[in-house]
This record gives structure tokens, C-alpha cells and sequence, in this order.
């Protein structure tokens, strides 16, 4: 096999990128973008490895029966919504597939305990929270999403949203518009903003986050931070924002930031299942509001609360999951490394007028450690880890406890079942797995684990 090569391949599968997995004549993997499950397809090879290779779809030979016409017209360029060919039955029944596959190869457990996944009636308009990236594209000024895997913008096409984001809220496209058209208006040498970032409540508040890097514009000396703030009183005044925010990048993506508000308050606010939460725009919130409420109901059950409880909420955010299993619980203690997260933590607990709760600010291998260390004792432990999950520290410091119960949820399954691998050895037996497809069109599950514990082996 050399690449530039075509071949015929029997598609098997597609892995957790929504590629396409079939094998050459000498046994080579080779994934392919866009190929479906049953389909016989010709591909191009391009990127040529030890073990396996990419290629280029070409023709589809013999179509799958799951395949259907994507609805966006830039799917297969844009590579947002990499499963958008794939009718969305099979879709789900993909990703439990690829829960239970997770739990079995990489948590040795027994994929049994993984439920059907819960899907959405209306897979569409979702997203409450859309990331744009900004370039000027012929002289013309263009928001927009970047190819995968490149630096190419692929939607906004002539200086306009050609084509809405489907997945978005509808609110927010035409927010989106009318920021962009906003931005066509300025100067040819003024700075613009690398990104914007959009925020919706299901109250319909919005927030715009304008974001870029400390330094002037070309050949002006005018700061971005001069720019940026010069255009959120315009912005502000688009419908349905409340609040426009500047981020402003110091260096590499390591050495972060600083948000600053230039109109509004700071915030917008969110209502769910009759909680309250103001939202800053640094802070975690899920991207979905009708999933999450049957994720945080599903994390409820899990807890199985009888209000005589201690809960310990890992990776907290603003507060979100403590606030929802607090009005069930004696306590509960939330713990953020991001520290304007644990303030609007703070501030929701009052906003919701729930004194049952405590946030503390800090790594949280660091700051529950330390807590465990000094005698804490919570009877469940609810865990919400990024996508890389936990740091053992963390799961070290839950087993030290004495936590009977634990519920975990998370956004990547290979990490998830590497963490309740780690888990069973701490004396933990996995209970359940309920995948809830919070990202339809994509390759992203979320699911909601619960794990009790069951003693060591040989105590």
C-alpha cells in the first residue's frame, strides 16, 4: 500500500471520530471519513502510518442503509457534525455500541450494566453555546468554523452565515449575523476579534464574548482591548444580549487570559427544573438544556438521596449539579479549580436560596484531598471531570472516604471506562451506565455512571 493508492474496502464499523474502519487486502486499518457501516466503498490512501492508514472517500460502491442526505450543506466540509450522514436511529444505536466496547476493552467490566442510550425527539438547534472564528475572507469580514483537523474556514461563506449552523440555537445564528455585519462595518485595518463566542439562557438572555490577543492592530497602535471594548456598545444593543464580554489572550493557550466586561452585568441566567444559575463566561455549563435535564435526573436517581446524606461534587462549575441534589441532601461541598466558576457557584446558591451547600475554590486532587485528609466523610461522591477525566488523587481521595456511592459523569467514554478500571480496584463494582446523547450529529456521548462500594478483595 502507498498512498495516492485507491482501493475497495468493506467498511466494518466507524470509530469514535465518526470514521469510517475497513481493512486493505494485506490487513492494513484503514479509516475513512464520511464511509458508513456496511458500505463497500473506494477510497484514496493519504496518510500512511505502521499500523494503519487514512484515506480519502471516493465512491461509495454499495450504500449503507443508515446512510441519509445531510440537511447542512457544508457537513462534509466543516466536520462538525461528522455523524450528519448517518440517520440518527443508527447513530444511537452506534453509541452504546461504543459505551459498551469502552467498559469491556478498557475498563474490563462487564458491558452488560450499559443501558440503551436516551436520545433527543428533535435533534437539531440544540447547542446553547456556539464558537465562532473570525477572518476576513476577500476583504470581507467572515464567522465561521474551521475544517477539521486545519485552520481552513469552511462556513460563512462570502462573508456571510451561508448556511446556519444547524446544531445551534436558532437565536444564536441570527445574533451571529448581526455581530458579523457589525464587524463588516469597521475599518480595513482595524483588529478584530479571533473569535466570538455566544451564550444563550433558556430565559433568552445572550452573552457575546469577544476574544482576541493583547497587542495592537496592524500599523494603528490601537490596542484590541480599545477595539473590542469600542464595539460592545453596538453589539449590546442586538435583541437579546444582556452582557458583552472581552477575553483577552496574553500568550499560548497555556498561559490563558483575562475576561473584562464592556456592557451589561457580566452574566446571563439560566432556569432549570426550577433552579436559577447566572453564568459568567468562564464558567462550565452543559450545552444542551432538554438533555440535561434527564442527565441531572438521571444523576438524582443515582444518588439515591434520603436527605440525611453528606455529597461530595467534584469539578462543580457554577454549581449546577450541587444546587439540583442539595434540595435532597443534608450537605453538599463543591469543588472548581476555576474560581469565578465557584463565585457564580456562591451566587446561585443564594439566587436559589439554598443553604445547604459549600464551594471551595482549587485543583481539586489538592483542595478534596486535603478535605478527606482532615476527616470528611461524604456518603456519595458525584464526579463531573472534563474530558480527560480524573486525576487518580481525586478517585484516591473518594475511595479513602468511605463514599458507598459514587456517580460519575462524563462526556468521553475511553476516559470514563479507564477511570472505573481504576475504580474497581479501589473496591467499587459498577452498578449502571446510562449513555444520554447530549451532542446529536457528532461523535460525543455523555454518559451518567453509577459505581458502590463493594469492599477490596481479600478483606
Amino acid at each position: 500500500m502507498r498512498p495516492g493508492q485507491e482501493i475497495k474496502l468493506q467498511i466494518t464499523d466507524i470509530n469514535r471520530y465518526g470514521d469510517g474502519i475497513g481493512r486493505a487486502e494485506d490487513g492494513m486499518v484503514v479509516f475513512v471519513p464520511g464511509a458508513v457501516t456496511g458500505e463497500r466503498v473506494t477510497a484514496r490512501i493519504g496518510e500512511l502510518r505502521k499500523r494503519y492508514a487514512r484515506g480519502t472517500l471516493l465512491e461509495i460502491v454499495i450504500p449503507s442503509e443508515h446512510r441519509v442526505a445531510t440537511v447542512c450543506g457544508l457537513a462534509e466540509r466543516c466536520g462538525g457534525c461528522n455523524l450528519q450522514h448517518i440517520a440518527y436511529g443508527e447513530q444511537l444505536r452506534w453509541k452504546t455500541a461504543l459505551v459498551r466496547q469502552n467498559m469491556a476493552r478498557i475498563g474490563g467490566v462487564d458491558e452488560g450494566v450499559v443501558r440503551d442510550i436516551i436520545g433527543m425527539p428533535d435533534p437539531w438547534h440544540y447547542r446553547n453555546n456556539v464558537r465562532f472564528k473570525v477572518q476576513r475572507q476577500a476583504g470581507k469580514v467572515t464567522l465561521g468554523f474551521f475544517a477539521a483537523e486545519s485552520h481552513r474556514l469552511v462556513a460563512g461563506i462570502d462573508g456571510g452565515l451561508a448556511t446556519p449552523c444547524l446544531l445551534a440555537h436558532r437565536e444564536l445564528s441570527r445574533v451571529a449575523e448581526a455581530v458579523q455585519a457589525l464587524l463588516e462595518e469597521s475599518p480595513a485595518g482595524a483588529a478584530l476579534p479571533e473569535e466570538v463566542m455566544l451564550r444563550r439562557g433558556s430565559t433568552g438572555e445572550i452573552m457575546v464574548v469577544l476574544m482576541g490577543k493583547l497587542g495592537s492592530a496592524a500599523g494603528t497602535g490601537v490596542q484590541n482591548t480599545d477595539v473590542l471594548a469600542g464595539l460592545s456598545g453596538e453589539i449590546s444593543a442586538i435583541p437579546g444580549v444582556v452582557t458583552v464580554v472581552g477575553y483577552t489572550r496574553t500568550g499560548g493557550k497555556k498561559t490563558g487570559g483575562r475576561y473584562q466586561t464592556l456592557a451589561g452585568r457580566g452574566y446571563i441566567e439560566d432556569e432549570l427544573d426550577g433552579l436559577h444559575f447566572r453564568i459568567s463566561a468562564a464558567s462550565f455549563y452543559q450545552v444542551n438544556p432538554s438533555q440535561t435535564a434527564v442527565l441531572y435526573k438521571q444523576v438524582l436517581n443515582y444518588c439515591d438521596l434520603r436527605g440525611h446524606e453528606e455529597v461530595a461534587d467534584a469539578y462543580c462549575g457554577v454549581g449546577a449539579i450541587a444546587l439540583y441534589v442539595a434540595r435532597y441532601a443534608k450537605a453538599v461541598q463543591g469543588y472548581e479549580v476555576v474560581p469565578g466558576a465557584v463565585r457564580d457557584a456562591e451566587d446561585n446558591a443564594v439566587l436559589n436560596g439554598i443553604k445547604n451547600t459549600r464551594f471551595f475554590a482549587g485543583a481539586v486532587e489538592r483542595v478534596l484531598t486535603e478535605h478527606v485528609n482532615k476527616g470528611y466523610r461524604p456518603e456519595v461522591v458525584v464526579l463531573d471531570p472534563p474530558r480527560s477525566g480524573c486525576r487518580p488523587e481525586v478517585l484516591d481521595a473518594l475511595a479513602q472516604s468511605g463514599a458507598g456511592r459514587v456517580v460519575y459523569v462524563s462526556c468521553d467514554p475511553a476516559t470514563l471506562a479507564r477511570d472505573v478500571g481504576y475504580l474497581h480496584r479501589l473496591g467499587y463494582r459498577l452498578q449502571e451506565v446510562q449513555p444520554v446523547d447530549m451532542f446529536p450529529q457528532t461523535g460525543h456521548v455523555e454518559c451518567v455512571v453509577l459505581m458502590t462500594y463493594c469492599g477490596l478483595k481479600g478483606k
